[in-house]
């Protein structure tokens, strides 16, 4: 028997309320929402599992990796280790970039501008994960840790 947290019922009693409602009534004019995207569901679950403070911006990271085509799930292990998701940052600097000196005018710009550095930016750009995620960090043990987090968001 599998069990569920009290969140992932939560999510799934809400996705199947949400496609209940916009079903298609068989009439070509009727629109229906798009599935919800697994990936949001797996980056909520995870940030929840650590008791990481909401919103989770779940969304705002997977819309930015698909539009710099990056790991969706790099941010958000960085944003765990760095900050505890956001608990202790400054300035809506969840990654600790720059030193956690830069500071950024909401979450979801500093999820962009991050993304896009990864993504485009000296020294990332054209790099495997690995060295990514060692530029950004030069300690073997940060990118191992980052990688663990990846895979753990997998399991959700």
């Amino acid at each position: 028997m599998v069990r569920l947290s009290r969140f992932r019922k939560c999510l799934l009693r809400s996705a199947c309320l949400t496609a209940a409602v916009f079903m298609p009534t068989g009439s070509p004019s009727d629109v229906s929402q798009p599935p919800l995207d697994s990936r949001i569901l797996k980056v909520d679950a995870f940030f929840e599992s650590y008791g990481c403070p909401l919103p989770h911006h779940a969304g705002e990271y997977v819309r930015a990796a698909d539009l710099y085509q990056i790991d969706y799930r790099v941010l958000p292990a960085i944003s765990l280790l760095e900050s505890t998701c956001g608990a202790f940052q400054r300035g809506n600097n969840h990654w600790g970039w720059n030193s956690a000196q830069t500071r950024f005018a909401s979450v979801a710009d500093g999820i962009d501008f991050i993304t896009r550095q990864l993504s485009q930016g000296d020294p990332y750009r054209d790099r495997d994960l690995d060295a990514k995620l060692f530029s950004y960090n030069p300690t073997a043990a940060y990118v191992r840790a980052v990688k663990r987090l990846i895979d753990e968001i997998d399991g959700y």
